[in-house]
Order: structure tokens, then C-alpha cells, then sequence
């Protein structure tokens, strides 16, 4: 009776933990929507105001150009920070273009970024066009997070992702990034935030697991990600006393 009890309200747990990061993707996608259909539409329309301003500046009055000049870069660079937020946001192109290509995405957009802090290097293995969506949303999200603990926790020159299908009956996916800033695992681990708290909500509710420690140059995270998800036995709930 316990057994079941306990194996039923594990299964319930692990569900609304699914659904809570549905509703997590969906709420990113309006907010998107939001961010890219007001705020991009006015600093277009800033831009260009700024622009007109310069444009119609008397030839006594360099000051009003150049505070024309000053308001298109603050807008410029705000146009760049929303990019970068909708980037973050969006995850419908999983459905479209598949997990692989919005990977080569992710590692482009850090890239080419203005101010790139270090070089990602991206190495995709096996076959990746059939892993399930729920999932590839949520390799995708532990993708991003990991990345940007790397740039965040410690000065990296290089920061290597690893996605891999593996071959085997069940099937799996692995997920590395492994970074040489010379950051500490520790840190890592009880860093306060919710960053490394959801990447390891999102591993336990597909039956994953997690590892956090040290590389050769700096910090490994190591995730594995079953495709089938495991059934939940008495095993798993207690421990040998």
C-alpha cells in the first residue's frame, strides 16, 4: 500500500513538475511577443526620431546634433540588450528547426557577441532530430543556463558544449560543459539564484542526473537525460539504513 501510495505521488510530482515548465515556455513566448511588438517597435521609432533631429540641425546648433547622436547609441544599445533578452526568451524555433540547429544557434549568439568573454565550442554527437520536444525544450534550457554559469562564475577563455545521443536500449542524452576559468564546483553548487536550482528541477523530472566538479582548467557539469522515462520504484524512494 505504501509502495504505491508513494509511487503514485511520485509520478504526480514529476507531472506537475512537467507542466509548470510548459507554462514556463509559454509564458516566455508572450513576454517575447510583448518585448518584441512594444519596446522594439518604440526604439525603431526613437532611432528614428533621433535620426530626423540630426538630420534637421541647424549648422549653429552642433549641440542639438550631437544630442540627437547620443540618444540613436543609448537606443542602439538597447535595441542589442532586447536581442539578446528575446534571444533568451524564445524556444518555439525547438519545434521548427529541431534541438541541433537552435544549439548551433545558442553557441552563435554568444559568439558574436560585442563583447564575447570567452569562445564557445559546440560538439553535437548521434542522432538528435527524434529526441522528444518536452525534452529537447528542456536540454535546450539547460544548455543556456550552464553557459552562462560558466561566463558568470569564473574568466574563461574556452567553454566547451557536448550534447550526445547515446546508443542504447532505452536511449539517452548527454549533456557536458566544461569551461578552463578556473572556477570552484563548490561555488557553483550553492550558488544562490534559481539557475543551478532549475537545471536540477528539469534533470530530476525526466529521471536524470547531475554532476558538478572540477575539470582540468576550471568547472565540468556533466547531465544525463533518459528518453524513456524511468518508472519509479520502491529502490529510488529509500535509502539502505
Amino acid at each position: 500500500d505504501l509502495a504505491e501510495r508513494l509511487a503514485q505521488t511520485t509520478a504526480e510530482r514529476v507531472a506537475q513538475t512537467k507542466r509548470l515548465f510548459e507554462v514556463q515556455e509559454e509564458e516566455r513566448r508572450a513576454l517575447a511577443r510583448d518585448l518584441h511588438d512594444e519596446f522594439g517597435q518604440c526604439l525603431t521609432a526613437s532611432m528614428a526620431f533621433a535620426a530626423s533631429i540630426e538630420a534637421g540641425a541647424s549648422a549653429d546648433r552642433p549641440d542639438l546634433a550631437e544630442d540627437a547622436r547620443a540618444i540613436a547609441r543609448v537606443a542602439s544599445r538597447m535595441m542589442t540588450t532586447l536581442r539578446e533578452a528575446l534571444a533568451r526568451l524564445r524556444s518555439q524555433d525547438l519545434d521548427e528547426l529541431g534541438l541541433e540547429a537552435c544549439l548551433v544557434q545558442l553557441v552563435a549568439g554568444w559568439n558574436t557577441r560585442a563583447e564575447p568573454r570567452a569562445l564557445v565550442h559546440l560538439d553535437l554527437r548521434g542522432d538528435l532530430a527524434g529526441v522528444p520536444s518536452a525534452i529537447g525544450t528542456n536540454v535546450y534550457r539547460i544548455a543556456q543556463e550552464c553557459l552562462t554559469n560558466a561566463m558568470r562564475h569564473g574568466k574563461p577563455s574556452a567553454v566547451y558544449l557536448r550534447v550526445e545521443r547515446l546508443a542504447s536500449r532505452e536511449g539517452a542524452l548527454a549533456l557536458t560543459v566544461e569551461d578552463d576559468g578556473g572556477g570552484d564546483p563548490m561555488r557553483v553548487s550553492a550558488a544562490s539564484g534559481h539557475g543551478i536550482l532549475g537545471v536540477q528541477e528539469r534533470i530530476a523530472a525526466f529521471g536524470g542526473s547531475l554532476s558538478i566538479g572540477r575539470a582540468a582548467r576550471g568547472v565540468r557539469v556533466a547531465a544525463r537525460i533518459p528518453l524513456l522515462a524511468p518508472l519509479p520504484t520502491l529502490d529510488r524512494q529509500f535509502a539502505p539504513s
